[in-house]
């Protein structure tokens, strides 16, 4: 008896380390992970934030047309050429309205309208579902301004969940602006912008895709703050644009035309009259427009 104890005992001193060598390594994983799993969340919040709430300080570094990358890493802009500037002293103002067509998008398009001004709507699908909706998708084109694919759903989760799902989203969002308007566009805009990173997959995958395709992507250079809704003072929209229109030839500004967004048409009259008063140039993004872009894929 006394000798079936003693091997008990030495088999568990034998045992024990090992149990707990591997509840050790397997700590060690479970923590490796969870790490890692922090620092690609915090890289994620980082520049989502700056993405999406520091440009208001817009210290985007507006350069020559080609692809050499700005001091501050790879998140650069595009603008004219120097011989462009001189042949054309008008600053270029390119409005952007994303995440529409809304209950906001109608009087939107009056104000610009009564101004005679053109923008640039990237919209989403959702509105195509929306009898009251859906006729804004023509009325944005029939009123000359241009329409880009803004993804059918702007579900991040879904949308960068794979090649394959961007490529299905991207065809629906496509195809619904075709068959609305009778465009086929080729401006797109991803959902938190190029230098997003929310998707696991390489954004360059995505661009990769678009450029297949003969598209381009398309982010900003003038941001201010309007994503917050209707929380958000339209003082500091206005100020937001205006305080930084001068600091670029080419200024893409980045407005939102969801439901949320009431202060954006609010503020978006003294926005329109007191760049008309400044003698900008209001236009359209084409072909011919300087690519705005924070991340070169």
């Amino acid at each position: 008896m006394q000798n079936d104890r003693v091997k008990f005992i030495k088999r568990m001193l034998v045992t024990i380390p090992v149990i707990l060598s591997l509840v050790a390594i397997v700590l060690s994983i479970v923590t490796m992970i969870n790490v890692v799993d922090i620092n690609r969340r915090l890289r994620s919040v980082s520049l989502n934030s700056y993405v999406e709430q520091t440009l208001v300080s817009n210290n985007y570094i507006v350069g020559k047309s080609d692809s050499s990358k700005s001091a501050a890493g790879n998140i650069v802009t595009f603008g004219q050429s120097a011989a462009e500037q001189e042949k054309d002293d008008a600053i270029r103002v390119y409005l952007t309205f994303d995440d529409g067509p809304s209950s906001n998008t109608g009087e939107i398009l009056n104000i610009l309208k009564r101004h005679n001004v053109k923008a640039t709507f990237f919209v989403n699908g959702p509105a195509s579902e929306d009898p009251g909706l859906e006729p804004l998708y023509k009325r944005i084109v029939n009123e000359g301004n241009a329409i880009g694919m803004h993804s059918y759903s702007h579900k991040y989760n879904e949308i960068y969940a794979s090649k394959e799902a961007f490529e299905t989203d991207l065809d629906k969002i496509h195809s619904l602006i075709y068959n609305e308007t009778g465009v086929d566009t080729k401006l797109y805009r991803f959902p938190g912008g190029s230098g997003n990173t929310v998707s696991r997959v390489p954004m360059s995958d995505f661009a990769d895709i678009l450029h297949g395709r003969g598209y381009e992507y398309y982010d900003w250079n003038i941001y201010p703050g309007d994503r917050t809704g209707k929380s958000y003072p339209e003082k500091a929209i206005i100020e937001g644009v205006l305080g930084n229109i001068n600091e670029y030839r080419s200024a893409i500004v980045l407005l939102h035309d969801s439901d949320n967004h009431d202060s954006t048409v609010d503020a978006l009259p003294e926005i329109v009259e007191d760049l008309l008063a400044r003698d900008v140039k209001f236009c359209v993004i084409d072909e011919t427009t300087p690519v705005i872009q924070q991340v070169v894929y």
